[in-house]
């Protein structure tokens, strides 16, 4: 059990997933996302100033729409869950998708609608009755409180042969294991269900997708003590886009992770390093 704001997370014996006990009411989740400072200000549960954090996100969006091209050449329709700002939309409609968006922030999903001139819905039961082939989701499933429901809904969104792409905290890093205190995945009421790999696997099969591959990804080792100390604003930097100069700052870092790499290499460990899980999933035809 680990405790955190008054929150309380239970760890599956079976296949490891994290979960709030009790979970939060519908409408505490949904005031999260209603005030305006969860993506400019509040960053004990969402973001400083999302906008910021395109330079980090832009490498993961798209070698993420490098996978999806890569199995959907045709490109076609795509839906964002949780499309934040809308910057990923802007990049797969630069790639030749046409896309719409889900996003829970009024705020938000008006402005993206305004600004992108997209579908842009507070939920996916408000979009067009329209059947999409690929649908992504960067960081949202470990927000819902109910993920295989989730997913269901999503997988009747699909076409026949359609894809789910989708990432999320992986609850089988070393840091959401034996240093909780440190981990980001644990942000509740925010992030209310968290996976390991092999929880996400049976859970998108229980939403009836078949999974193409899982992989981990964000190679994030343990550093020896003095390294971790001098890197950590560092990180933060890096994480919420204020580095600067921003190529010698992911430099230095990578340096950092490669010592760390080393590191834990020579201990003989065999903890989990990656701190993240992607997803490829289709509906079967």
């Amino acid at each position: 059990m680990i405790a955190r704001g008054g929150y309380r997370y239970v760890r599956c014996g079976v296949c490891g997933a994290v979960y709030v006990s009790p979970m939060p009411t519908a409408a505490e989740i949904a005031a999260i996302y209603e005030d305006p400072a969860y993506f400019a200000g509040d960053e004990d549960l969402g973001y400083r100033d999302y906008a910021a954090m395109h330079r980090a996100l832009a490498p993961h969006f798209r070698r993420r729409l490098r996978a999806l091209d890569a199995q959907r050449p045709g490109r076609g329709w795509l839906l964002d869950v949780g499309c934040a700002d809308g910057y990923f939309l802007e990049l797969a409609r630069a790639d030749g998708w046409a896309v719409a968006g889900v996003e829970p922030s009024p705020a938000m999903a008006a402005a993206v609608a305004r600004r992108l001139g997209v579908p842009v819905a507070r939920s996916l039961d408000e979009l067009p009755a329209l059947l999409f082939d690929a649908i992504t989701m960067w960081e949202v499933l470990e927000h819902l409180p109910d993920p295989v429901a989730a997913m269901r809904g999503l997988w009747e969104r699909l076409r026949p042969g359609g894809v789910l792409m989708l990432s999320t905290p992986n609850a089988g890093h070393w840091q959401a294991v034996r240093s909780p205190e440190r981990w980001r995945g644990y942000r509740p009421p925010a992030h209310l269900v968290l996976f390991t790999a092999e929880a996400l696997r049976l859970a998108l099969q229980r939403a009836g997708f078949a999974p193409c591959w899982i992989r981990k990804v964000g190679f994030l080792p343990p550093l020896p003590k003095a390294l971790q100390r001098l890197t950590a604003p560092l990180e933060r930097r890096l994480a919420d886009g204020s580095a600067r100069p921003w190529i010698l700052a992911r430099g230095l870092w990578w340096a950092a992770r490669q010592i760390g790499g080393v590191w834990w290499r020579a201990g003989g460990s065999s903890e989990d390093v990656f701190a993240t899980l992607e997803a490829l999933a289709c509906r079967p035809a």
